[in-house]
């Protein structure tokens, strides 16, 4: 028998019909219009209360190919209803804005990945002939040609190129690729909380992760899942870059450290992460710093660029390491639902009698021709007096 699990009785969960799930497909987000209450799992001739983690669930939560479900099965419904009121109502007007949808990101937590869930592979970018993987040299935007390596070594930024900046050093014959297996990361890398263990031959480096300084807010880049440097978007849209503090530390100073701010809330403005500067600027002291590599965030890809890295790693070595925390993406509407004083006070369950307080255990939500669009359910009995008031937000996931 499933139960429920423990929530907020003021926000549920929402479950679409198969006729909810074809029909939002179809249809705008005005689609819900109505909703109501049910007491399905009340037995009002028992003294108590179902108390939290003891509703019954209406479905499980796995879903086609290893995904989560946000559905019940077909002829799903609610047996016993609430009445609105004397005039023999059983639903109601949702809320005005209830249409709105929201898209926010989700942290799925800190993680470790080593060992099988690492693939790490050396390429040689003149390795056209004998390697599939030089494909990749495309895949991440590295200098290919000579016209683009001169970009990098030979011409500054004045002219449009990187010779001068933190960026010179990715233009590289050699790099190393640490594919993270995309089952241990959300949609997402979050760009600021990567740390990576590298032992090669020659040493240990701890590699860590950030952003470029573009002068914007320290509060933003605490918000920021990604570089937003716009002299760095050709390699990619979701991207960070890769510093140690065994090869050069920020910006030239030996009294800082990239590991500064490392696993901390709002890690730059509160607790002195280091962002890295693109180019040298004699006036604030400010000298261009050495990258060591990039992370892809969306494509789960570490790749090591600095030749001391790269030229001393056995790809045979499994004590490679790379600890992040991920987000993933909430597309979900918002319905609120309000039991006012007076509403809801007497239940068509045969088991309720005059003067019995409802017991609430279910929320129907209905399009303009009465057909149930989505049901929720709570994770204990919300008893609800007659004079009591009460405002339910219901999510449902898109």
């Amino acid at each position: 028998m499933g139960y429920n699990n423990t929530g907020k009785t003021t926000t549920l969960t929402a479950r679409l019909t198969p006729y909810g799930r074809t029909m939002l497909l179809k249809n705008d987000t005005t689609l819900i219009t109505t909703f109501s209450l049910g007491d399905s799992d009340a037995n009002y001739i028992a003294a108590l209360p179902l108390n939290t983690g003891q509703v019954p669930t209406n479905a499980g939560s796995v879903g086609s190919n290893n995904s989560t479900s946000n559905s019940v099965a077909n002829n799903v419904g609610i047996r016993s209803l609430l009445f609105v009121n004397n005039s023999g109502g059983k639903t109601k007007l949702v809320q005005p804005q209830s249409s709105a949808v929201t898209f926010t990101y989700l942290a799925n937590g800190q993680t470790t990945i080593t060992g099988s869930s690492i693939t790490q592979n050396i390429v040689n970018r003149n390795n056209i002939n004998t390697d599939p993987l030089v494909n990749l040299y495309y895949t991440f935007n590295l200098p290919l040609t000579t016209n683009a390596d001169y970009k990098f070594t030979g011409l500054t930024s004045n002219f449009g190129g990187y010779a001068n900046t933190a960026l010179s050093g990715i233009d590289t014959t050699n790099i190393l690729v640490i594919a993270i297996n995309n089952n241990n990361y959300g949609e997402l890398i979050d760009g600021k909380t990567i740390q990576a263990s590298i032992t090669t031959t020659a040493a240990t480096y701890t590699i860590y992760s950030t952003f470029q300084n573009t002068g914007s807010p320290l509060s933003v880049q605490d918000a920021n899942y990604t570089d937003t440097a716009t002299n760095t978007q050709f390699l990619g849209s979701n991207i960070a870059f890769l510093f140690s503090d065994s090869i050069a530390k920020p910006s030239g100073n030996p009294n800082l450290s990239w590991a500064t701010g490392y696993n901390t809330l709002k890690p730059y403005s509160k607790n002195a992460k280091q962002l890295y500067n693109f180019v040298t600027n004699s006036n604030s002291s400010q000298t261009a710093d050495t990258i060591v590599g990039i992370a892809y965030l969306d494509k789960g890809f570490l790749v090591i660029t600095h030749p001391t890295i790269v030229n001393s790693f056995n790809t045979s070595s499994t004590a490679t390491s790379v600890t992040l925390n991920s987000v993933s993406s909430l597309v979900s509407q918002n319905i609120t639902c309000i039991a006012d004083r007076g509403e809801f006070g007497t239940s068509t369950n045969p088991t309720f009698s005059l003067g019995d307080t409802p017991r609430i255990s279910e929320v129907g939500l209905y399009d303009t021709n009465g057909n149930l669009i989505a049901i929720a359910k709570t994770d204990r009995h919300i008893v609800k007096n007659l004079n009591d008031f009460f405002a339910l937000g219901i999510q449902i996931s898109i």
